[in-house]
């Protein structure tokens, strides 16, 4: 994480709708994902990168009016959290965009996959790619996540598959997250998939034998290296199953490094459930989890991230039941799934999509996108809502009220992403 982010002093006044989207010390789920309280007239004071004060304008400008201190008129406008981008992989060499236009000819992912495509592809390319390239990449990325709302970002490994490069590639991610204004939290994706070119010994199948590769010194080299925030790990059919995720989850928790899970993306493969039974921070994609299993499983504090843009790119025949989440008292959050085969950097465009793909309401979408987001990282003391005491990160939108934000194209409508109470993009910048 970018130990040198801006920390500077602001103030935000008339507001025609503030949404503090105010944290009570947990994930929202079930009603309470739904409330959106608004401050008309709305403002708040940042000093030091910190928000100090929330209220009214004249509630605030009562203690903190300073005419030494840069003060933005948001009179017509709404005032949001910065969103938080809760699942991203910006660091891959080359693209898949024929696959996609293969897809959409008529070709199925087998088909792509047989033919030599899908993440292997990604892996072998990013492995192939100059660091220099990656970084510009990486960096370009970023910055195209901030352009859409984004001032904190999860950024994960996982084109790389062998210690040496997952290693090398979490200190390149670490490299550039010591240059962007965004808040970056890193995730070690070693068991993305299983690599094709793994040498197995005899009497061991390849899946079982990076499954303890991974949980075991490849887990271990990540520790010394000190530099992940979280594991990732899929449960998907094909890929691990829920023992084998099981055994690197469990380990994970054993040496303190906290679990998030690929889960149900392709296929029905228990995914959610083993990802709540391992205790889990989040799990991501849900596409084909069943409805029954979601009932089953119940309420829980492990955040289920669900990636609409993944969906639509990946044409599945299904989407994830938001509305049954929402109501079983689990904690909605959205993302991009920025990647080598999705293209998406809009946090925004992605949110304000989510709601009528997965007809949630804009409350439920605007929740999912800052508040819920954080605490799928384990940052909700740092971000995710407009509390004093967390960083001044701030999006400003030229909208009288934030369901207007649904109703257009919202990027047009973004005017200013500021982070620690500095202006990280503005309109026309």
């Amino acid at each position: 994480m970018n130990e040198t982010l801006p920390t500077q002093d602001l103030n935000i006044v008339h507001a025609a709708a503030l949404v503090p989207v105010s944290d009570t010390g947990t994930a929202r789920s079930g009603a309470a994902q739904n409330d959106l309280e608004i401050i008309a007239d709305g403002a708040l004071a940042i000093r030091q990168g910190k928000i100090v004060a929330v209220g009214t304008t004249a509630e605030v400008l009562a203690d903190w009016s300073d005419p030494a201190v840069t003060t933005l008129e948001a009179t017509g406008k709404t005032v949001l959290p910065g969103l938080v981008e809760s699942h991203s992989h910006p660091l891959y060499g080359g693209s898949r965009h024929r696959e996609y236009a293969e897809r959409l000819g008529g070709a199925t992912m087998a088909e792509v996959v047989a033919r030599g495509g899908g993440i292997w592809t990604s892996v072998q390319t990013t492995r192939a790619t100059s660091d220099a390239e990656l970084l510009t990449g990486v960096k370009e990325a970023l910055a195209r996540m901030t352009k859409g709302g984004v001032t904190t970002v999860e950024v994960k490994s996982g084109y790389g598959l062998t210690i040496e490069h997952e290693l090398h590639h979490l200190e390149l991610l670490n490299a550039a997250a010591q240059n962007t204004p965004l808040r970056t939290v890193i995730t070690f994706l070693g068991a993305h998939v299983v690599p094709r070119d793994l040498e197995v010994p005899d009497g061991v199948t390849p899946t079982d034998y990076y499954t303890d590769l991974v949980a075991g010194p490849m887990l271990d080299a990540v520790l010394a290296q000190g530099i992940a925030d979280f594991q990732d790990v899929t449960v998907e059919a094909g890929d691990f199953t829920p023992q084998q995720a099981l055994r690197v989850m469990h380990r994970s928790h054993q040496v303190g490094l906290p679990i998030r899970v690929h889960a149900d993306c392709n296929n029905p493969s228990q995914g959610w459930q083993t990802a709540v039974a391992g205790g889990a921070t989040s799990a991501e994609h849900l596409t084909y989890t069943p409805d029954q299993e979601i009932t089953d499983t119940g309420p829980t504090d492990t955040v289920a991230v669900l990636l609409p843009v993944a969906e639509l790119i990946y044409m599945t025949d299904k989407r994830a039941n938001a509305r049954l989440l929402i109501n079983t008292e689990v904690p909605l959050a959205i993302a991009t799934d920025y990647c080598s085969s999705i293209h998406a950097t809009s946090l925004l465009s992605t949110m304000t999509m989510a709601a009528p793909w997965y007809q949630i309401t804009p409350a439920e979408a605007i929740v999912a996108c800052t508040l819920n987001a954080a605490y799928s990282l384990g940052r909700a003391t740092e971000c995710g809502s407009l509390d004093v005491g967390k960083a001044g990160d701030v999006l400003i939108l030229n909208a009288d009220h934030p369901e207007e934000i649904f109703m257009g194209l919202a990027d047009e409508m973004l005017e200013k992403t500021i982070i620690g109470g500095a202006i990280a993009w503005e309109t026309n910048s």
